[in-house]
């Protein structure tokens, strides 16, 4: 199962690569532009690359705590890419909020960290 979701996640990378050289090649045509296609786009190299993470997340040989935080910015950049695609409603200022939400937690998690180590975990 280990190498079936790290050869999951290199696809859904490499496709979430080719998802941006799309979009840029896109931009750029269109003299940068906003138009629906940039929006699909990036929505789906969010998507792509946020599976890719939780596929790698899966896979990995860490405490549990530790793959939960990773499953969940995964899903972050899935919830971000997915509200994308949909009308401005409730629903996506709460999915807005949850990515938000799971992005500052993360983040000071890693900060907590980095502090709680001094200078040896701040590079």
């Amino acid at each position: 199962m280990t190498k079936l979701l790290r050869g999951l996640s290199l696809l859904l990378f490499l496709l979430s690569v080719g998802s941006i050289v799309v979009l840029l090649i896109s931009d750029v045509s269109h003299a940068l532009s906003l138009t629906s296609f940039h929006q699909q786009a990036g929505a789906m190299a969010l998507i792509l690359i946020g599976t890719s993470y939780i596929s790698l997340q899966l896979s990995a040989k860490r405490p549990w705590n530790e793959k939960l935080k990773g499953v969940f910015l995964g899903f972050a950049f899935v919830l971000w890419g997915s509200e994308q695609f949909l009308p401005a409603s409730r629903l996506v200022t709460l999915m807005d909020s949850v990515v938000i939400t799971i992005f500052v937690v993360d983040l000071g998690l890693i900060i907590l960290d980095g502090l709680g180590k001094g200078d040896r975990g701040v590079h």
